[in-house]
């Protein structure tokens, strides 16, 4: 009787035991992406960002351009 539980208790320890080494693997490589999803993330605000003062500055220069005599064509 003693030799059974002292062989559940070890199968119950190395079950946790994996449990938890599995557990922290994946905590681990819970955030492998991120710096790439960030780094996409900012990308993408700085190229709004400078399309809308694109935007902004050609309908400028447009508009500069348009009080120009003669900037129409011949």
């Amino acid at each position: 009787m003693n030799a059974l539980n002292a062989a559940l208790i070890r199968t119950a320890l190395a079950v946790r035991d994996r449990g938890q080494r599995l557990a922290a693997n994946l905590r681990e490589r819970g955030d492998r992406g991120s710096g790439v999803v960030e780094t996409i993330i900012i990308v993408a605000g700085f190229a709004g960002l400078a399309f809308v003062v694109y935007m902004a500055v050609s309908s400028k220069v447009h508009g500069w351009m348009s009080k120009i005599p003669g900037a129409s064509g011949p």
